[in-house]
């Protein structure tokens, strides 16, 4: 597989990454995501980029189709498992410090209704939904 080269493997593309890969990553974000929702904390892009690399050694870049797909599919199963979407808490760095638009077509693609303008709305209510699940409180 060359690099930018997308590989279908039924469920989901991999991309340039091989599926070993791929699950690795995807479960080293999913950790990381539940460790920052335990604390309450929010986190960004590029330090789940940081984080996949520094733990897995495999490159996830946070403005990459792996990136948006890989937390696509970690929305699916939190979905699937009648969780809070864990993505709510991933945000841009800078600027408006909210999640990218995936989050919120991923959320409605899944059956969450919401009209446009309240989608801040939603995203506030999902992350605190967050936080009180993985919350260490609980």
């Amino acid at each position: 597989c060359r690099r930018g080269e997308v590989v279908n493997r039924g469920k989901h593309q991999t991309f340039r990454l091989s599926e070993v890969e791929w699950q690795r990553a995807k479960r080293a974000m999913r950790t990381f995501l539940e460790e920052q929702a335990s604390k309450r904390h929010m986190t960004h892009y590029s330090e789940l980029e940081a984080v996949v690399w520094a733990q897995e050694g495999v490159r996830v870049e946070a403005w990459s189709p792996e990136m948006n797909w890989m937390l696509g599919e970690i929305a699916d199963d939190c979905h699937a498992e009648g969780l809070p979407l864990l993505t709510a808490i991933v945000t841009h760095r800078s600027g408006d410090l909210e999640p990218g638009t995936g989050f919120y077509a991923k959320a409605r693609s899944l059956g969450y209704n919401f009209a446009p303008t309240e989608s801040y709305v939603f995203w506030a209510r999902t992350t605190q939904d967050c936080f009180k699940h993985w919350g260490l409180e609980r």
